[in-house]
């Protein structure tokens, strides 16, 4: 500097208000910016700019670390408050201040002002700040100094383009755009001899007329005014909580309408103590006032640091020579405050955005992001500090320092899963080590607190405990199993909801049904039955009743309930009792039942108190509803008849007084089950146990002796006794159809097959009064043999209802009657006085169980071989098969029954009209054969009158039948049921129905209008089709013309068979 500029100096400083230290800062500061500028920027020099390299340096570092995150700025500041030199006895604080006044007169819409009453800038400082990567703090990390950017404050400029520091006689400005003179920017300082001025600062700090030492002023560029206040009002207490120096940060804004927008962060620690030769511990408390007006509000937390060996393994970069890991864990005394890092687990001093989900926070020296927001989970140095994590947190656990209360140190417990896996290794680490420990507290009586191993420790219900104290204070002498068992029960003030999450990750089970058992037990002291107190009963009592009323849902209440329900210690007039074995005996029951029918408790025991208890009881599963003790005594029932008989013999008054009560309360079984429940049949004597198929409740008289091997109860017991009988025990109220199927199974077993036709004829009677389709099933499925009869006998056999038949034609009957080795035929009954089962209504349930009829069974086979010189043709005359029968035959077909189409029922007709007529000289003799079974055949010999030869056209007739003529009835039902047989091959169902047309039009010789007559009353009628087919087939009365027949067959064969009107005899 030239002396003239000297001299300006000296001038421009002689201000009266100032001191004359303060010209020489002032002075010593404006020269020291101008050598920086000269020296470093060769400003002012004619010479080249020495800083290619600084500057290239500068380019790449910003780019990388500045513009990250806005909010890096504050961060970056704290930590240099954090890391400045203080005076002794000054209280670090650092203050930050906002407003929108344009103090810097740069048209900033709003600025901050950053205020630290540190030592202030030294030259070192100033030349740090003119430099990128040459932090003060270099090579300092043994000192937990956490610098190592080298360019921290630099951050700035993400929020403001002329960053402005005041301190210690500086007064200087950075700029964002490069400096003309060097081609820079950031780095190159410029002396600032205008505004902001003293005042206008003075007149924002407003607290005071002296600044603080060092002052930083951020005119906020535009875009960024919103985000930083954003960032200020999101500053949290904790950020002070593993700061080495600073104590108080301060935020307010100054202008009017943000004058009472106040937060003061400040941290007050507790004297350091040594806890061990590697571990230290104190007590932090950080207090937080948001606005003016409010009270502080105040957490404490509890901090311990241990130093850790770094392994060699895990030295990575500018750590390579850190010896040692220092490591914090904070424990809050409670809920973190309001304006706590609520979700924050991982500080690097400061905090981090790492969320753990544990409830305690953890500093180190993690080696962060570019951003400084995230350590590094793949970082050797950071893995190195997570492993020694767990056991730095069990020697927190297991110190003095956490146990203000017994259960304080489990609220710290990492219950929670952590979203990070490097983390959840961590929480399990400390899970495995804690299992190993006995650090459990337990205690159920006061005097009695233990500690043990988590998976030795039970929880039970709240109201247990009540129990187990109440009948301490009774003066009951707890035995030892049950004193043993209750020393491992959970101590109360960790027994709760809230810690449900820590003791599942210890691993502390709730109680089981075993557990309560043997507790009770022990409570009741059962070491002998005559030992248990009634005032302990009475004392449990009233702990269910209580139990029940407010913990009706609790799943352990419920279980706790249950085993008590399976513990012998109920005094019955029987004995000692389980809950679930045991009646509270109504006096109301008396007059049915008596009191040692069931296993009654004591009442003189326990005195009528006990009554007052009935819902417990019940509880507990003692029967004291009329239904639960009807379930009692059926199985009291089931148990003497599974007794065997000659052990014991019951007592008839006393089984009769239990169906009595059953009856009374309408019991019924609650799965249903014929099979268990058997029926006291005290008569003959001494008496016996029958299954309830073999009993019934009334037996109509006329039939009572078919059922001499069933026991009628009507005839046992008293009549008011019979409905349970029927509903709870499933005994038929009359024989049922399987009754008599048995009783039919037994005929069919008897050695001469046969039953007596009263027999029979009762059977029947009870089908047809009972027949309904449930019946008719049971028949078709069991019912395997049916009645039949021989020719003449009177006998009445039970065969296979296969080898039996339906006489549906008694002309075919009196055919098969010859055979008399066996019955073919089932049983009618012959007479109306002997037996009142319809025939017809037998005949269709013979029917509907598939018995076979004998007209669709039997089988006609040729016997005799007929010659030629036996076949007599007949001559044409009156005709047998002319137009009379033709029209009858169509209408039949064309009717709505048979619904014959058109080509066929013309075929039909054609076939008849084809057909040449041949009486027999010789008779016709053929065999009926009937096959009952597979290897049995019925062949008996018959005359044929009428024989269709289809494939020959020819008729044949019996000579004897001819000469007959309709006057012979065999004959014409035969020469009928030959034509309907033979044109209804397909549809026999309706065969029976044209042949008896036929028959009728048979007698009145085929006339014309007798056909017509037969045609309307059978309400048929001939289509106009079928009359154009019969007038073509039948030109006139005489001739007949019809498909292939030529003039020489019908000169041949004749137009027509005569039919003969004589009756002559036959031979």
């Amino acid at each position: 500097m030239s002396e003239k500029e000297a001299i300006d100096c000296e001038e421009g400083s002689s201000s009266s208000d100032r001191t004359k230290k303060e010209q020489a800062l002032l002075c010593s500061a404006k020269l020291h910016i101008e050598e920086i500028r000269t020296q470093k920027f060769s400003i002012g020099k004619n010479q080249s700019f020495p800083l290619t390299q600084d500057l290239h340096f500068a380019v790449t570092n910003l780019s990388k670390q500045l513009y990250q995150k806005d909010s890096n700025f504050l961060m970056e500041l704290i930590l240099n408050a954090d890391e400045n030199e203080y005076k002794e006895g000054v209280e670090p604080t650092l203050e930050f201040v906002m407003t929108q006044k344009d103090i810097t007169g740069t048209g900033a819409p709003a600025t901050l002002l950053v205020f630290n009453n540190e030592v202030g800038f030294s030259r070192v400082n100033m030349e740090s700040i003119c430099s990128i990567g040459h932090s003060t703090k270099k090579d300092k990390r043994q000192q937990m100094l956490i610098g190592e950017k080298g360019s921290g404050f630099k951050s700035v400029f993400l929020v403001s383009s002329q960053p402005h520091i005041i301190s210690n006689g500086y007064c200087v400005r950075f700029l964002e755009e490069p400096d003309q003179d060097c081609g820079t920017g950031y780095i190159v300082p410029h002396w600032v001899s205008g505004e902001p001025s003293l005042s206008s600062i003075l007149d924002v700090y407003g607290l005071c007329n002296v600044l603080p030492t060092t002052t930083i002023v951020l005119p906020l560029k535009p875009e960024k005014v919103e985000a930083v206040r954003v960032q200020l009002s999101q500053l949290r207490p904790e950020i002070l909580l593993f700061l080495s120096k600073l104590k108080q940060v301060h935020v307010r804004g100054c202008d009017p309408e943000a004058a009472d927008d106040v937060s003061r962060f400040c941290k007050t620690s507790g004297t350091e103590q040594m806890e061990s030769y590697k571990a230290t511990s104190r007590v932090v408390q950080l207090s937080v006032k948001q606005r003016k007006g409010d009270s502080e509000e105040l957490c404490k937390y509890y901090l311990w640091e241990e130093a850790f060996p770094v392994k060699p393994a895990n030295r990575v970069g500018i750590r390579m020579n850190v010896q040692k890991w220092v490591i914090t864990l904070a424990f809050p005394s409670r809920e973190r405050m309001g304006k706590a890092t609520s979700s924050v687990g991982i500080f690097a001093c400061l905090p981090t955005e790492i969320v753990t989900n544990f409830p305690f926070l953890i500093q180190a020296d993690f080696i962060l992001n570019a951003s400084r927001d995230c350590i590094l989970l793949d970082n050797l140095w950071n893995l190195g500090i997570l492993e020694c994590i767990p056991s730095l947190f069990v020697d927190a656990f297991q110190s003095h320092s956490l146990h203000s209360s017994v259960d304080e140190p489990f609220e710290y417990l990492p219950a929670q899963a952590s979203p990070i896996p490097e983390f959840n290794k961590v929480r399990e680490s400390i899970r495995t080590r804690l299992q190993s420990l006995v650090i459990v507290p337990c205690q159920i009586l006061k005097g009695t607190l233990s500690f043990m191993l988590p998976q030795d420790a039970v929880r039970v219900l709240p109201k247990f405990r009540d129990l187990v104290i109440g009948i301490r204070a009774k003066g009951n002498v707890l035995s030892g199993s049950s004193s043993s068992l209750l020393r491992r029960v959970l101590h109360p003030t960790l027994d709760l909801e809230k810690y449900n999450a820590v003791l599942k990750f210890l691993d502390v089970k709730c109680a089981d049904d075993h557990w309560y058992t043997k507790c009770v037990q022990g409570l009741c002291n059962p070491t002998e039955d005559e030992m248990v107190i009634a005032d302990s009963i009475i004392s449990l009592l009233e702990c269910i009743k209580f139990l029940m009323s407010s913990s009706l849902d609790d799943p352990l209440v419920r279980d706790f309930i249950k085993s008590i329900g399976k513990s012998r210690f109920l005094k019955t007039l029987n004995g000692y009792k389980t809950p679930e074995e045991c009646v509270l005996f109504d006096p109301a029951w008396e007059s049915i039942l008596n009191r040692t029918d069931t296993p009654t408790i004591d009442v003189n025991f326990y005195g009528t108190e006990i009554f007052q208890y009935k819902n417990q009881l019940r509880d507990i599963g003692v029967k004291v509803d009329p239904l639960s003790v009807c379930s009692l005594l059926s199985r009291i029932l089931t148990k003497l008849a599974n007794q065997p008989h000659s052990c014991y013999t019951p007592d008839t008054t006393f089984i009769t007084r239990i169906y009595s009560f059953l009856n009374k309360f309408d019991w019924r079984p609650e799965a249903p089950d014929e099979s268990q429940f058997q029926v006291w049949i005290p008569d003959p004597p001494p008496g016996g146990w029958i299954m309830p198929q073999q009993c019934v409740l009334h037996v109509n008289h006329v039939r009572k002796y078919l059922f001499s091997s069933f026991f009628w109860l009507d005839e046992l017991y008293a009549e008011e006794l019979l409905p349970l009988f029927s509903s709870a025990f499933g005994v038929a109220e009359n024989p049922s159809i399987h009754h008599y199927l048995k009783l039919w199974e037994t005929w069919a077993s008897s050695e001469n097959l046969q039953v007596t036709l009263v027999e029979c004829c009762s059977f029947w009677e009870y089908v047809i009064d009972n027949w309904n389709p449930k019946v008719e099933e049971t028949l078709r499925q069991n019912l395997t043999k049916l009645p039949a009869t021989k020719s003449t006998a009177e006998e009445i056999y039970l065969i296979n209802r296969t080898e039996v038949f339906l006489a549906d034609d008694l002309q075919l009957k009196k055919t098969f009657l010859s055979y008399d080795e066996a019955p073919l035929f089932v049983w009618f009954p012959t007479s109306n006085c002997l037996s009142s089962v319809p025939p017809r209504r037998l005949y269709d349930i013979y029917e509907s169980l598939g018995v076979r009829k004998v007209s669709e069974s039997f089988v006609c086979k040729p016997h005799s071989i007929l010659l030629l010189e036996d076949l007599d043709k007949i001559d044409a005359q009156d005709g047998l098969i002319g137009r009379g029968l033709i029209k009858l035959i169509l209408g039949f077909l064309a009717g709505p029954e048979v619904n014959m189409p058109l080509k066929e029922r013309h075929n039909a007709a054609c076939s008849v009209i084809k057909l040449s007529v041949y009486k027999l000289e010789r008779p016709n003799q053929v065999i009926y054969r009937l096959m009952p079974s597979a290897s049995t055949t019925v062949d008996v010999k018959k005359v044929k009158l009428v024989t269709w030869k289809k494939i020959s056209h020819r008729l044949l007739i019996d000579n004897s039948g001819y000469r007959n003529g309709k006057s012979d009835p065999e004959f014409v039902t035969a020469f009928a049921d030959e034509l309907a047989q033979g044109l209804l091959v397909q549809a026999r169902h309706y065969a029976a129905a044209l042949s008896k047309l036929i028959q009728w039009g048979f007698l009145f010789d085929f006339n014309e209008k007798e056909v017509d007559f037969l045609l309307m009353r059978e309400n048929l009628e001939l289509p106009m089709e079928d009359k154009e087919f019969l007038n073509a087939a039948f030109l006139s009365s005489t001739e007949l013309v019809c498909g292939k027949r030529s003039s020489m067959e019908t000169e041949e064969s004749g137009p027509s068979t005569a039919m003969p009107s004589c009756k002559k005899p036959r031979q």
